[in-house]
């Protein structure tokens, strides 16, 4: 077959462009010499959770560094990785030579490679983690603009067995022990000094075959090659394809939405439009897509987290869910609905090529990932079997208006179920009560905090179950008030009895637990105590959803998207919304 009867598919590229290409090299020196030298090991902690294994592993590696350099010193101190650490790679650096930070093993991580933070302030060093997070660790440093940082890494494996055990740990140290010494000792060389500007093609793409089938398996191949796809096969965003997507908003094409980490590629309405098309979207509904961007790029809102294996759930309220059809009802979170499953499928294909999210990096800090993460969790208000006012009116918006809100979630706890369930209203109501009390799976895991002004409960409810709420005289209001005072644990509200059965519960579970609980001690009950579920009535949503035989659940943040202590919000909020604009298809949403 001759070249002119050859099939040609031509795509657009789906890749942001990177609003900051730059990269730079390593420049501290390493040292020559380690004896007399001192040596800040900085172990990983995630807030005042201490992270069994890594001072563990320090503590021996210490001990064998003694072994060898006898004029050696050590400072031991926190790394400040984890999301709501104070950076203080100055005062350390101040008191050190060198530095060894880690040991990152599987946790979630913060915006901040600490490796490149500690580089820029003055003192070689390295970091360690476990092998399976190695590409991990080098996608942090690039992102904080330092591909080159030093690295070493530990069998995961091998160091996760060794975590409580000294005996073990001598053998994960002392296979390692070597690597450090030269990340420490050994002179950069000339590709680790070099500073460069990220370079890529993001002209469009042909590829040819003998027939449609080829072309497009080729650019199948293409994508997964280049990580542009979730891993199924998408839609080629041809010109034709992407004009016909456009034809769905009002906005200018290179309108730019926002940037997309975890790369900060620039999310213009063209580029959203491409994964729009690649996942399977219609032009009706870019609009919400792109609304659905603009929440979680915009100031204020913490992205970074929702880009590892913690996932948003975004609530779409509004006139527009009838318009388009949204499923709100049966299998509202299930597949089989084309708007649906691509409305969540479009935002996870821009977060992989507007914000070039390779998905075999940032699908879980270690573990095996969740696959709610193909089409997101997307609740769509049930308004008309609602007994109450809208989430959007309730926020302040007009009738006409339709919103997007996002936050992410820790944690989904069920209850209520129709399904083969005889439970009263009172039970049900009671097992509502207690997904807000110290013993509820987010709380038995964090802790129910002293001030809760950053945690984020959704409460989306089956809408048999929210008017058995209303006839039991309860607005959204007085519902979040009641669990609030059913809750909350306050010395000045408690009586006698409920201040000696609180402490020796606590008593009993501090014994269990070898005293190692986090969360609360025995000897807090006293006055001054005060542990609440959360610390504003706006901190909490109420939406209705599903079918009235369905179930309802809660979704909870420990630290919500846009809470006070949340990476790179500056100004708190209870959440993120955003009004869907642009519609050029629809009545509303325009």
């Amino acid at each position: 077959m001759s070249a002119a009867q050859q099939v040609k598919l031509e795509v657009l590229e789906p890749k942001g462009v990177l609003s900051d290409p730059k990269r730079e090299g390593l420049s501290n020196p390493r040292l020559t010499e380690l004896n007399g030298k001192t040596i800040a090991l900085m172990s990983i902690h995630v807030d005042d959770l201490r992270q069994f294994g890594s001072e563990l592993f320090f503590e021996i590696l210490a001990d064998m560094l003694k072994e060898r350099y006898p004029d050696m010193k050590f400072i031991f101190t926190q790394s400040f990785g984890s999301p709501n650490a104070k950076i203080n790679a100055d005062e350390i650096c101040a008191q050190c030579d060198a530095w060894v930070e880690g040991v990152k093993e599987a946790i979630t991580q913060g915006r901040r490679d600490v490796g490149v933070y500690m580089e820029r302030a003055g003192k070689p060093g390295v970091s360690i983690c476990s092998d399976v997070l190695v590409r991990s660790k080098r996608a942090l440093a690039d992102l904080n603009g330092m591909p080159a940082a030093r690295l070493v890494d530990v069998p995961a494996t091998d160091y996760c067995v060794a975590k409580r055990d000294p005996e073990r740990m001598k053998g994960v140290v002392a296979a390692v022990i070597d690597d450090i010494i030269k990340a420490l000792t050994d002179p950069l060389t000339e590709e680790e000094k070099r500073s460069f500007e990220m370079e890529y093609d993001y002209s469009n793409k042909v590829f040819t075959g003998a027939s449609y089938f080829e072309a497009n398996e080729k650019f199948q191949q293409y994508c997964e090659a280049n990580h542009l796809t979730d891993g199924l096969a998408v839609t080629p965003p041809t010109p034709e394809a992407v004009e016909w997507m456009l034809s769905g908003t009002t906005y200018p094409r290179d309108k730019v939405i926002g940037l997309m980490y975890p790369k900060k590629g620039i999310a213009t309405v063209e580029k959203i439009a491409i994964s729009a098309v690649m996942a399977g979207a219609k032009p009706e509904y870019l609009p919400v897509i792109i609304a659905m961007i603009e929440t979680i790029t915009a100031k204020n809102f913490n992205q970074f987290h929702i880009v590892n294996e913690i996932l948003p759930v975004f609530f779409i309220s509004g006139p527009i869910v009838k318009e388009l059809g949204i499923n709100n009802k049966v299998g509202y979170l299930a597949p089989g609905y084309r708007i649906n499953s691509t409305l969540g499928r479009s935002v996870l294909l821009c977060m992989i090529n507007i914000g070039w999210r390779d998905m075999t990096i940032y699908a879980s800090p270690g573990g095996p990932g969740q696959q709610a993460a193909y089409a997101k969790t997307i609740i769509v208000e049930n308004q008309d079997e609602s007994p109450w006012e809208s989430w959007a009116e309730q926020n302040g918006y007009g009738p006409d208006e339709s919103i997007v809100t996002a936050c992410e979630d820790n944690g989904r706890t069920g209850f209520a179920g129709e399904c083969m369930s005889n439970a009263t209203f009172e039970e049900r109501f009671e097992q509502l009560c207690r997904i807000f009390s110290r013993k509820a799976l987010l709380f038995s895991r964090f802790g129910l905090p002293k001030n809760a002004e950053n945690v984020r409960h959704m409460i989306v409810l089956h809408p048999a179950m929210a008017w058995q709420l209303a006839n039991a005289g309860f607005t959204k209001q007085s519902l979040i008030q009641y669990l609030y005072d059913k809750n909350v644990l306050d010395w000045d509200r408690m009586t006698e009895q409920e201040r000696e059965k609180l402490k020796k519960e606590l008593e009993e579970e501090f014994v269990a637990a070898g005293n190692k609980m986090f969360g609360m001690s025995p000897d807090e009950v006293k006055p001054g105590l005060h542990r609440e579920p959360f610390s504003a009535p706006e901190n909490v949503l109420v939406m209705v959803a599903g079918s009235g035989a369905g179930n309802s659940m809660v979704f909870q943040a420990i630290t919500g998207s846009t809470a006070p202590h949340a990476e790179e919000v500056e100004v708190p909020r209870p959440y993120m919304n955003t009004v869907i604009r642009g519609a050029a298809l629809t009545k509303y949403g325009r």
